[in-house]
């Protein structure tokens, strides 16, 4: 599922507290609860569902992925 962060990855260069450049993920799988894992540029990590994004944008600027559009992905 194509969405979007601006989640920091310390591993691509950003810094932890501080705000992070947007990003497009894939998400890849939700564990039925708060974190997702996701993959974003090439490489996978997990973050919390209310960092992910159904739009380019920050948090607060546009609408978090809703738990229905999670569920879907729940057993994958």
């Amino acid at each position: 599922m194509k969405a979007w962060t601006d989640y920091p990855f310390t591993w691509l260069g950003d810094t932890a507290g501080k705000e992070a450049q947007i990003r497009e993920i894939k998400v890849i799988s939700y564990d039925d609860d708060k974190y997702c894992r996701i993959e974003v540029c090439g490489r996978e990590d997990e973050i919390k569902s209310g960092y992910i994004y159904q739009s380019e944008g920050r948090f607060g600027e546009v609408p978090i992925i809703t738990q229905e559009q999670l569920k879907l992905l729940v057993g994958k």
